[in-house]
């Protein structure tokens, strides 16, 4: 059982970030139980993320079957929808998306290590999914926002203004932390002004504090993932010195979750919020980075 105190914290919080079925990888829940499932928890709202296939489309259909919680939905630029593709990022604005993530699975920082994986026991399952397209020859080419010179592809800039035509949230998917360093200083010269570094703590996308302090100067927002912390890839220090570095107006909490084997998404948003208070935060602070900045964000 969570804490009354840490109940009450949930009323109106939003998950930016959660995976559920249907999906290629195996999920815990699917989009409307795991609606039902937050609405209960009396979750303000939450965005479906998926490597594979857009999900505003699905979000649109949850709101008209689960009620009183608001579900967003937005897509991955991995090879499955063309890779760094304007067309679906206009599709997407068009279709009223909330999020463009850059690649994660097909960005050439986390394929450079996919193959290591095949010899390896217990895989995570997306790298399970991956390795499969990889042996029919369905894999595609490793996506990076940089031509064969180190320029910003013109297709990257072309995205980026997309995304601000639709006032649309860009994150930074799997890139690794050079290359999300320049989208973002590209993505603010063209004036994208929501920016999401995604869970700047994991190993493959790893932000120094150096740097999540040169990216705070950007307006951006950091998304510390609990799913981070729960495999071991992350201490929960480690998220409480990066939030004090970068401030607390400059950070949301997210779960990351909906993984088979784990904990269901709203109940790991709790114990993530309780570790958080043990580390000395005030129930004002929780409030800014669960529910204020992702308004900020979301309208």
């Amino acid at each position: 059982m969570i804490m009354i105190n840490t109940r009450d914290l949930l009323r109106g919080a939003f998950d930016f970030h959660v995976h559920s079925a249907p999906d290629i990888v195996p999920r815990l829940l699917d989009d409307v139980d795991l609606a039902r499932l937050y609405r209960d928890y009396g979750f303000g709202g939450f965005i479906i993320k998926n490597h594979y296939s857009p999900t505003y489309d699905r979000a649109y259909l949850v709101r008209k079957i689960v009620e009183d919680i608001e579900i967003f939905g937005g897509v991955v630029l991995n090879n499955s929808v063309g890779g760094l593709n304007p067309r679906i990022v206009y599709v997407a604005g068009r279709s009223g998306a909330k999020i463009v993530w850059f690649p994660t699975v097909d960005s050439a920082n986390e394929r450079s290590s996919l193959l290591n994986w095949r010899d390896k026991p217990n895989p995570p399952a997306w790298v399970r999914a991956q390795l499969e397209l990889y042996e029919r020859g369905l894999l595609g080419n490793a996506l990076s926002i940089f031509d064969e010179d180190g320029r910003i592809k013109p297709e990257v800039d072309e995205i980026l203004d997309l995304i601000k035509e639709f006032n649309m949230i860009l994150a930074t998917g799997h890139l690794s932390s050079s290359e999300g360093m320049q989208l973002v200083k590209r993505a603010a010269e063209r004036g994208v002004r929501k920016i999401i570094v995604t869970h700047p703590e994991f190993p493959m996308t790893k932000y120094s504090i150096e740097q999540q302090r040169e990216l705070a100067n950007y307006s951006v927002y950091f998304e510390r993932c609990y799913q981070s912390v729960l495999a071991g890839r992350a201490s929960i220090n480690d998220v409480v010195k990066a939030i004090r570095e970068t401030g607390v107006e400059r950070n949301i909490l997210s779960t990351d979750l909906g993984q088979v084997h784990n904990e269901p998404p709203p109940r790991g948003y709790a114990k993530f919020i309780e570790q958080l208070m043990n580390e000395g935060f005030t129930r004002e602070e929780i409030e800014v980075m669960t529910k204020e900045n992702q308004r900020k964000l979301l309208y």
